[in-house]
């Protein structure tokens, strides 16, 4: 049994160095964060569990190795912890922000004691083998080198489209798999050339330090050289400069500390590699030669990263010691973004991660969280530095290398799960070669047998705790792979499949909020049936489903502007159905601009809601907001070109439109509202002309066909009236209006004449109404996206 456990701490460490870059399953909505991390939890759990059994069970004695990080290891986990408990969205905090994933609690806790096992577990020889079969440096490193090789050729197969040529024969392959973008590393190419810039430096580390004499060495050697030159030809490919930027410091720190410490006066020719890849990294930086064109990840600034981070962690005094809660950057850049984010071509986007690890961790785990960290850090380095002066084993230069390569990236990006993993891998091997440093505590359990068996009750409650959140984990991927396959299929199997989604993961607000907006979608397509076919309690009731599950998603993420902002729509969208909607749509987007106050979005769609209650001084101050916001906001201007024809300042309000388009001249509903003027002012042709246009560049528009029809009638235009009134029954069936119109148009005797004079006396009826939305126009879209702003 000794020899299994000893079997199961080690093979469960080394299939997880050599997995989790690797890992990724196409079940899921996020193919390879949400994987990552269950096995992550996983492999990590299991080691844990036959570390604990092993000393209490078979050893019959607890034995612990401290190192001088440890202290400042649990002081950083501990202030997550309370990040954590504190947070304003503890369910973010825990299981890390839906479609992200690896900023969670649970994840932090899995690295953290990962960390321990490898301290406890692996060899302490300076030359990092094994003493038997033991877990040894040297094993890790050649499995964690293995799992970078195959990385980098599934990403060279991905970037030169052999993976689709594969498909094309066999057809086999995920979809995902196709794109040029594919890595397993990554959910991005960025990402894969930060992480492969600090393997770089890692293996060039190994290299500096290698023993030239040893055969085995020397085969290690060339394999390691090979893995640079072809990371590097990634980074040439993909071309992302801060992954050059990662390179060009960390050799360049690393040889001002080798000619300050003189590191190699006796062996100085080892100094051209680190020099090489410094004029190679600078080179790069400055001139790109890559003629292969791949999607570039739209990562966030570094200024509006940090000051976003600085606004959570200044909000208030929790919020300065703690944050506003790990996995939570979602909020504190809803919240704190700067109104000069909505002149950027992303400002619709609600970005979950900042551009810097460092100032994530400001804004949701606070100053405090931030100290611990750089303490943490800081400790690392004042070691090394003191080592490096004395005289660095092998793996202690690499290592340390890496570990800067990886600081520099953290302050240049995002913190992904195999960048976290790798950071972790990095400071526990770190701390565990610094043999001189370590000290070991024993603790007999033979002696004392009320001690063992409180030890032995804790490691059996471990094991049913692990157990239990294994059950639960599997019903939560059960439930993400329902949602996955609800937002693939249409119809009744949709529906099912995000019930069922939401039934086995009840605490997801994501879930929630793409079955209201199913619920909806549905009661629009029945409400678009003819009259005689629909059923009004089946309308009664999609609507009432919808709005239910919009207020259970506030209700479990009720610090999220996405949720309230959802519900708004709802509301609004219901409008003529449900008395009262245009009220509490007005509470919900008042509340979504507690959270959100900077988007124009919000302040449009409360004046909207205003107007449509004939509140019209209210509906023309929140549109101005809007344009305080975001200057030349399309949609804030449309609204206050409407509210100007309300008021009868017609000339105005068509001024306004013209001056629109010509700064966007594709708007779409721009061009039909100045249309809709023109022909309410007379202008009849000009009006033709706009309707024309939009029905070209959007067939289906009803309203402009619609409106293009009577405008051909007021020209006296009968059979191009009838095409357009023809075009519109094809897209609403059974529409009344449309159908006296076209028998109007269509009966003899003179239909021209009498379908004229149908026409002007309508015209006067239908000029207010020729904006209103057709019931096809008004069936929202089922956008499953809870990131993107409607």
């Amino acid at each position: 049994m000794q020899n299994f456990l000893s079997k199961l701490i080690k093979y469960s460490i080394y299939v997880l160095v050599f997995l989790l870059p690797l890992f990724w399953l196409p079940f899921s909505f996020e193919a390879f964060e949400f994987n990552k991390q269950y096995l992550l939890f996983f492999l990590v759990s299991i080691a844990l569990f036959a570390w604990l059994a092993k000393m209490v069970f078979i050893d019959k004695e607890i034995k612990f190795r401290k190192t001088p990080l440890d202290i400042f290891v649990l002081a950083f986990l501990f202030v997550a912890i309370l990040s954590a408990v504190f947070s304003v969205d503890k369910t973010s905090s825990i299981l890390g922000f839906y479609g992200r994933f690896s900023d969670g609690l649970i994840g932090l806790l899995s690295l953290g004691v990962f960390y321990f096992l490898l301290t406890n577990n692996t060899q302490i020889n300076p030359d990092g083998k094994a003493n038997g079969r033991g877990l040894s440096i040297n094993g890790i490193f050649k499995v964690f080198s293995w799992s970078i090789f195959f990385v980098i050729l599934f990403s060279y197969f991905s970037i030169f489209g052999i993976w689709a040529k594969l498909n094309s024969a066999m057809e086999i392959f995920p979809r995902v798999m196709l794109q040029t973008i594919f890595n397993p590393a990554s959910g991005s190419m960025e990402g894969l050339t930060i992480f492969l810039a600090a393997t770089i430096v890692l293996f060039a580390g190994l290299l500096l330090s290698s023993r030239p004499q040893d055969s085995n060495c020397k085969l290690q050697n060339i394999f390691y050289s090979l893995l640079i030159l072809a990371s590097l030809g990634v980074l040439i490919i993909v071309d992302y400069s801060l992954a050059w930027v990662v390179l060009l410091v960390s050799f360049s720190l690393f040889l001002v500390f080798a000619l300050m410490t003189r590191s190699f006066k006796e062996q100085v020719s080892r100094l051209l590699l680190p020099i090489f890849l410094i004029i190679i990294a600078a080179t790069f930086l400055f001139f790109s030669i890559s003629t292969v064109t791949i999607p570039k990840e739209q990562v966030l600034g570094q200024g509006i990263s940090w000051q976003t981070a600085l606004g959570a962690a200044t909000e208030n005094v929790k919020s300065g010691f703690l944050g506003s809660g790990i996995g939570t950057y979602f909020y504190d850049f809803a919240k704190f973004k700067p109104a000069e984010f909505n002149q950027t071509p992303f400002w619709q986007i609600i970005f979950d991660r900042p551009g810097s690890h460092f100032a994530e961790i400001l804004g949701t785990m606070g100053f405090l969280g931030l100290l611990s960290y750089l303490v943490l850090i800081g400790m690392f380095l004042i070691i090394s530095w003191f080592l490096l002066k004395a005289k660095l084993s092998t793996f202690q230069l690499a290592l340390l290398m890496a570990f800067l390569a990886l600081l520099i990236g953290q302050f240049v990006y995002y913190q992904n799960t195999v960048l976290a993993f790798t950071f972790w891998l990095v400071l526990g091997l770190g701390a565990v070669s610094r043999q001189g440093l370590i000290k070991e505590k024993t603790v007999s359990l033979k002696e004392m047998p009320e001690l063992s068996l409180v030890f032995s009750t804790l490691v059996v409650v471990l094991g049913i705790v692990i157990l239990g959140l294994y059950y639960f984990g599997a019903s939560y991927y059960l439930a993400d792979v329902n949602y996955q396959k609800g937002l693939t299929s249409s119809g009744q199997e949709r529906t099912e499949k995000l019930e069922k989604a939401a039934e086995l993961n009840p605490r997801l607000s994501q879930y929630r909020l793409a079955l209201s907006r199913v619920f909806l979608f549905e009661a629009f397509q029945e409400a678009q049936k003819p009259l005689e076919r629909q059923d009004e309690i089946k309308v009664q009731n999609m609507v009432a489903r919808a709005i239910g599950e919009a207020r259970i998603a506030t209700d479990l993420q009720p610090n999220s502007a996405v949720n309230w902002k959802n519900l708004g729509v709802i509301y609004r969208e219901i409008i003529g159905i449900a008395a009262g909607a245009a009220e509490w749509g007005i509470r919900s987007f008042e509340k979504a601009l507690t959270l959100e106050p900077s988007n124009p979005i919000i302040y449009t769609e409360l004046g909207k809601l205003h107007f449509a209650l004939g509140e019209e001084q209210k509906a023309k101050d929140y549109f101005q907001k809007a344009l305080e916001k975001k200057p030349y906001y399309a949609d804030a201007i449309i609204q206050e070109a409407m509210l100007l024809e309300r008021e009868n300042i017609l000339e105005e309000a068509i001024t306004r439109l013209e001056n629109l388009i010509t700064r966007e001249p594709w708007n779409i509903e721009a061009h039909f509202q100045l249309g809709r003027l023109y022909y309410n002012v007379g202008r009849a042709d000009q009006a033709i002309e706009i309707f024309e246009a939009v029905t070209t560049w959007l067939p289906q528009h009803s309203n402009a066909l619609y409106s293009l029809g009577v405008a051909y009638i007021a020209k006296g235009r009968a059979e191009q009236a009838i095409w357009a009134f023809e075009r519109v029954l094809g897209l609403n069936p059974g529409n009344q209006d449309v159908i006296q119109k076209l028998e109007l148009l269509k009966s003899p005797p003179e239909p021209e004449e009498q379908a004229e004079e149908d026409s002007e006396e309508e015209i006067e009826n239908e000029g207010e109404d020729l904006g209103e939305e057709t019931e096809s126009e008004s069936v929202p879209e089922f956008i499953p996206e809870a990131l993107i702003d409607f």
